[in-house]
This record gives structure tokens, C-alpha cells and sequence, in this order.
């Protein structure tokens, strides 16, 4: 069994050194697979044996005057925007199935047991903990100067859903940065199936091309936008939510 949470502790330690040794960047934020068992051992084991692994990728951490947290033991508050975004739409993406869309009917208390117990994983392109926004200009810096450690780090989490949280419509080509890299420096083979939804046929793979989890935007209408896509997706390609394990 791959020990995707010993390699990824291994990324990370070499690139918070690295951070630290040339730029004297000091505030790291780790991340990767949720903390959702006892262990390491059974974080990896929910994670192998997960039917599709989610990971969402996210700009950087707000930590703002304090000092970086882990992300993994993230418990998640619905009042904030950007964990009420993240939880519902995990949600759809769980129970959204070729032949049924899942409503916006669920409760808050469904919403929260899902994410608490479900194979997730979560990163930021920038380590560094930041402030309350970060301009696209300075996203771009961060994903050339530490591409090849997050590559590294996607590449071994290998999410089969690709949660890419960053679109604006000043960005060139996808309108992501986020989804860019995957494309041009993981080369992944996304083609673009709607508005949310890009598809490597070869990998079985989507990339979701999401807005940043705390847009002023409602979240009603944000978790009904994508699962439209996904259920549109998935009535053309059902296999997709069989199990990717082998």
C-alpha cells in the first residue's frame, strides 16, 4: 500500500527547508489529506481506499498576523464563506450520481458529518501564510518559483477530482491559474467539458474550475452551478464515480 501521507510529509519538509534556507520565509503552512482517523496509518488507508479522492486547491492560507496552522486539522466553520462553500459542494460532489442531482436540501449537520469523516485532501499553492487576498500577480510568482514542489505534491496525492479555486475572468486561457498549472507544468490533459468541469479522458480525471471559496458570490447559487456541471458530466461518462481503485 502507497504511503501517500510518509511522501507527503517528505515534500513538505524539503520545501518549508527551502523557503526557510533562500528567502527566509518562516511561517509554513503544512497540508495535504485531512486528518480524519486516528493515525497515519488510518489516514492512509481511508485515502488508498477511497472510491474518488477530492482534493481542492486553494490560494494560500489568512493566517494574517498569527502563525501558520496545520490545514489538515481544519475543523471547518459554516459561518465563514469560504468552509460553507467548501463543505456544500463536497457534498454535491459525494451524492451527485448520473442519475440523480443532489438538491440543495441537505442540512448544515449533513454538510459538516460528510466533510468530517470523508477522503479529503487540501493545499495551497503559496506555503507561506498570508493575508485576507492574494492578487493574482503575486499567485503567479509563487507558482513558478515553487512549481516543482507542487507538482511533487499533486502528483503524489494523485485526486482523481481536482477542486481548482481561483477563477477570474482576467486570467488567460481557463480563466485559472490554478488549472493552468495542472495543464502546463503537471501536464495533465484537460479539455474542457462546461464551465466547471475539464475532463483527462486518458487519466479519468476532471478538473473543477471553481471560484475562489470566499467570492461575494451566494452559496446556494454556487453549489447549484457545479453540480449542474458535474451531473451533466456524469450522465455522459457514469463510470466516472466507479471506484478508481483497483
Amino acid at each position: 500500500m502507497k504511503d501517500y501521507v510518509k511522501r507527503n510529509k517528505k515534500i513538505l519538509d524539503k520545501w518549508r527547508q527551502n523557503n526557510e534556507d533562500k528567502y527566509g520565509e518562516k511561517k509554513f503552512a503544512y497540508d495535504g489529506i485531512m486528518y480524519r482517523g486516528k493515525n497515519d496509518d488510518s489516514e492512509n488507508k481511508l485515502w488508498n481506499e477511497a472510491q474518488l479522492r477530492i482534493l481542492f486547491i486553494t490560494k494560500d492560507q489568512p493566517a494574517g498576523d498569527a502563525d501558520a496552522w496545520d490545514v489538515r486539522g481544519e475543523l471547518g466553520d459554516l459561518s465563514y464563506a469560504f468552509f460553507r462553500n467548501l463543505m456544500y459542494q463536497l457534498y454535491g460532489l459525494h451524492n451527485t450520481t448520473s442519475k440523480y442531482k443532489a438538491d440543495y436540501t441537505f442540512t448544515n449537520e449533513e454538510a459538516e458529518e460528510l466533510y468530517s469523516k470523508s477522503a479529503l485532501a487540501r493545499i495551497n499553492v503559496k506555503k507561506e501564510a498570508g493575508t485576507n487576498s492574494l492578487p493574482n500577480y503575486i499567485l503567479r510568482k509563487y507558482l513558478e518559483r515553487d512549481g516543482e514542489f507542487l507538482k511533487e505534491q499533486i502528483e503524489n496525492l494523485d485526486a482523481d477530482i481536482i477542486v481548482c479555486c481561483g477563477y477570474s475572468d482576467y486570467v488567460e486561457d481557463t480563466g485559472n491559474l490554478i488549472l493552468n498549472f495542472l495543464i502546463k507544468a503537471c501536464k495533465y490533459k484537460f479539455k474542457r467539458y462546461n464551465d466547471w468541469i475539464y475532463y483527462d479522458k486518458d487519466k479519468e480525471k476532471i478538473a473543477i474550475n471553481n471560484w475562489h471559496l470566499s467570492v461575494r458570490k451566494s452559496s446556494e447559487d454556487m453549489y447549484n452551478s457545479l453540480t449542474d456541471a458535474y451531473y451533466q458530466f456524469l450522465k455522459e461518462y457514469p463510470n466516472f464515480i466507479k471506484s478508481h481503485r483497483d
